[in-house]
């Protein structure tokens, strides 16, 4: 029996690798293990591509969201002869680099700093840059990227440059040569109900009286942009991702794909499923929206069409998992009784119980 692991990280608590072990050392009894990390375009999604192809890693200093210098990474690496460079947004502008997100926070934020990691990246003779957007701290609009990459903002001052923006001018933007790859499952439009700041603002600090004006400054861009390059971001899927970083990108030549599909496909996932008899997969929480993109529901796809069997384990689950039951219907969540959530979060207590459930799924498919 062939068994294969392929766990998403448990956010705050464990890595997919560390998991992947944890699951495969409960398992007991096997001919061969494989231990897979992976991701779905958010954190760790780098660490998951280095882990399987290996290369180098380049720092350099670079502002944050909050323009703070900071040592920031992305990876370098090959696959198939191709040179990449794997981006993570969150390495600069993520979410987690906020003690607290506030209202003054998403006035001051900026993706400028992601931008100086692209152009960076591009001078490293790479044929493709893939950046994944999960987890910006920023709701900018992509602005702050884009006057990195050469475009004038008139009227903007310090901080968020949507606050101030009076118009744009791409006319110095240059479409990317090298293929831009960009990572990320949001499939929001720029600005509206599901738009980049009203559906996703309040988690990162606004006021509704900052987000009515960012809403209504970003429909000014939108315009404007529509008009200098006949790009309509409101009806481009994802532009509103990360903030409206999405469509920042797009402007530039960038190319929209599933998160968890461009991680798969790097780490050669399906071949790995294809030979494999038992899938072990799973994530910090399932819930409904697990069948949106998440590694769980990504892995069992991929395993009920090689007609492989497959588990998933999980630090918390919600009761009833609606459609995801069709396709992932043995959800299981690793805690042994009544626990504090510190407790649920502690690394080597999530480890030991994912090692028990293991093994008491083990005894029940051998």
């Amino acid at each position: 029996m062939k068994l294969l692991a392929a766990i998403d990280s448990f956010k705050g608590s464990a890595s997919s690798i560390e998991l992947n072990q944890a699951a495969l050392q409960g398992w007991g009894e096997a001919e061969q293990t494989v231990n897979q990390p992976i991701a779905d375009g958010g954190e760790g999604t780098a660490e998951v591509i280095y882990a399987t192809l290996g290369g180098e890693w380049r720092t350099l200093f670079c502002p944050d969201l909050l323009f703070r210098k900071k040592a920031c990474r992305y990876l370098l690496t090959q696959k198939k002869n191709r040179k990449l460079a794997i981006i993570e947004s969150t390495e600069v502008i993520g979410l987690d680099l906020l003690t607290e997100p506030t209202d003054q926070t998403i006035r001051l934020a900026s993706s400028f700093g992601l931008g100086e990691l692209i152009k960076d990246a591009l001078n490293q003779q790479v044929d493709e840059v893939i950046v994944t957007l999960g987890g910006s701290g920023c709701s900018d609009g992509g602005l702050g990227l884009l006057q990195s990459l050469g475009a004038k903002l008139n009227g903007v001052t310090e901080g968020n440059p949507l606050l101030s923006i009076e118009t744009i001018d791409v006319s110095q933007l240059e479409r990317i040569e090298q293929r831009l790859t960009i990572a990320a499952d949001v499939t929001s439009p720029y600005t509206g109900k599901q738009g980049a700041t009203q559906l996703f603002g309040k988690q990162k600090g606004g006021s509704p009286e900052t987000l009515a004006f960012l809403e209504a400054q970003a429909e000014k861009v939108a315009e404007q942009i529509k008009e200098r390059t006949a790009i309509d971001l409101n009806k481009l899927p994802g532009s509103g991702a990360a903030g409206g970083i999405g469509g920042a990108l797009a402007i530039v030549g960038a190319t929209m794909k599933a998160g968890f599909m461009t991680v798969s496909e790097l780490v050669d996932l399906e071949n790995k499923i294809k030979s494999a008899d038992i899938v072990i997969t799973g994530e910090g929480r399932i819930d409904q929206q697990t069948i949106h993109g998440k590694v769980p529901y990504g892995v069992a796809s991929l395993a009920k069409k090689h007609n492989k069997k497959v588990v998933a384990i999980c630090g918390s689950r919600e009761k009833d998992l609606g459609q995801l039951t069709t396709i992932l219907p043995s959800v299981f969540s690793i805690q042994t009784g009544p626990t504090s959530l510190d407790k649920a979060l502690d690394h080597q207590e999530t480890l030991e119980n994912v090692r028990i459930l293991s093994q008491a799924i083990s005894g029940l498919l051998q």
